[in-house]
């Protein structure tokens, strides 16, 4: 349940109100009647005109239409629909503390508006149930107080066990977020499984055919220890040259 102040409420249905007194007002449809039937079958903007610039009802109505786009831009401002709203939740706590500033004997601390699912306020309730009365000569019920420790404690497992769920939720769906590339298996997952003319199984037969040439080359190399040492040193060649030896055709 979304967590939305009074302001937020009151402003919202104002704004509704405002948006309900914009609506313009619709003129009569009888001038419709007194214009001449149009061949094509719909009404020229000129044959519209003339018929307005007749009809003094309609007219009028179009000039209060435009009067009250005016007035509402003026009188009903986002800035004004804000600060009415403001102030009745103003008046609203301004009734709520006076309420329970003037407190009666069965009188609790608990407000009528406390949001009684969220668990920080479940958790701040008070544990005895003589705490939770605010006149000093409230009277004791001990089955009412066996009865509140019961079901405070009970709202306060079920809670947490709620808190417990939302947080394996979330746990969820971040797994789900990093399943979704295996969402479809026959693109994400069987070109990289080795399968008869598989991606995989094409890329290894590469690799095996580069390794024999590049195991022919070195088996050709006169300088091996396959064909013994000599009493110069070798030549170094450089990174090109080596790759370029490498890659020769046989």
């Amino acid at each position: 349940m979304d967590d939305q102040s009074i302001t937020s409420l009151k402003a919202a249905f104002i704004r509704s109100q405002v948006r309900h007194l914009s609506t313009p007002l619709e003129p009569s449809t009888e001038w419709q009647d007194r214009a001449t039937e149009p061949e094509g079958g719909h009404l020229s903007d000129k044959v519209v005109q003339d018929v307005v610039a007749k009809d003094q009802n309609l007219t009028c109505c179009l000039k209060v239409n435009e009067k009250i786009k005016q007035h509402n831009r003026m009188v009903f401002s986002q800035r004004s629909q804000r600060h009415v709203a403001e102030q009745i939740e103003t008046l609203h706590w301004n009734i709520i503390n006076a309420e329970s500033n003037d407190t009666e004997l069965d009188t609790v601390i608990i407000r009528r508006d406390a949001e009684l699912t969220d668990t920080s306020t479940i958790g701040n309730l008070p544990e005895d149930y003589d705490d939770l009365a605010l006149h000093p000569d409230h009277e004791t019920n001990a089955k009412e107080a066996e009865m509140y420790t019961r079901l405070r404690q009970d709202l306060l497992d079920l809670s947490q066990a709620r808190d417990a769920l939302k947080q394996k939720m979330a746990k969820y769906k971040s797994l789900q977020r990093l399943m979704e590339p295996l969402g479809n298996p026959q693109v994400n997952i069987q070109p990289n499984l080795i399968t008869k003319d598989g991606e995989l199984s094409k890329e290894l037969e590469r690799m095996r055919v580069l390794l024999a040439r590049v195991t022919g080359k070195v088996s050709e190399n006169p300088n091996s220890s396959e064909f013994g040492t000599t009493d110069a040193a070798p030549q170094a060649l450089s990174d090109t040259q080596k790759l370029a030896a490498l890659l020769e055709p046989t």
